[in-house]
């Protein structure tokens, strides 16, 4: 008969927590910033400059839109504060840790389907004045149908500072044909800098592989190239 073991020293179960609640506690933004280098990596192997998105205005129109996320915050965290009272520290400190390591996770999902959904999008130097002449015509050619041409004009242009998310470049504020609520938009493009309001342009757009739109070419237009009355 196999003798009965005794406990683990207390001792020997505190540093097993500790390193448990240290890998928990570093382990997943760490795992999040390997992905986000490894993905740089990956996009720094591509000559070609990305396509850079097209993004609507935030434009809330009533103050509950304004307030709702600090709504939401502040509901989040009066459920934990009951919960803490209702199960204690030491229970809560499990159900904590799980949603600390589901929200890092989320981010590296969040990280990697940002990556795939512009995977294969770069700004090309095509004529997109010509595709646009093309486009209007009964018998487009196939270009057209891989990727949308639309009309727009500058609303708002200024300069933006490089930062740790971007490289900057000019942020124009266009207001799209076809489009109800203005589109943001930011080319790191020598040419985009003179750009001022009222400027008409020809974007060409292509879908991301999951969401969202993309400018893979664009092109400044003469003002009577718009046709007469029509305000994108």
């Amino acid at each position: 008969m196999t003798p009965r073991q005794p406990p683990p020293a207390p001792a020997t179960l505190t540093g097993g927590r500790s390193q448990l609640t240290a890998w928990l506690l570093f382990g997943p933004p760490l795992l999040m910033a390997g992905l986000r280098w490894l993905l740089q990596q990956a996009d720094d192997r591509v000559s070609a400059t990305p396509a850079p998105a097209l993004l609507p205005v935030a434009t809330p129109s009533t103050m509950l839109e304004l307030v709702w996320p600090a709504l939401v915050g502040l509901a989040v965290l009066v459920a934990l504060g009951l919960l803490v009272r209702r199960i204690g520290w030491r229970r809560f400190m499990p159900v904590l840790g799980v949603a600390w390591a589901l929200f890092w996770l989320a981010a590296c999902g969040a990280l990697l389907q940002q990556h795939f959904n512009r995977e294969g999008l770069v700004l090309q130097g095509a004529d997109v004045a010509a595709i646009l002449a093309d486009s209007s015509s009964p018998a487009a050619p196939d270009a057209v149908d891989a990727a949308t041409v639309a009309q727009a004009r500058v609303v708002t242009a200024k300069f933006k500072p490089p930062s740790a998310r971007s490289l900057g470049g000019t942020e124009l504020v266009l207001q799209v044909a076809g489009l109800e609520v203005p589109q943001r938009l930011l080319l790191d493009d020598a040419k985009a800098a003179s750009l001022k309001p009222g400027d008409a342009l020809a974007l060409q757009l292509a879908p991301g592989r999951f969401k969202g739109q993309f400018v893979v070419g664009w092109q400044a237009l003469p003002p009577a190239s718009l046709p007469p009355g029509a305000t994108p």
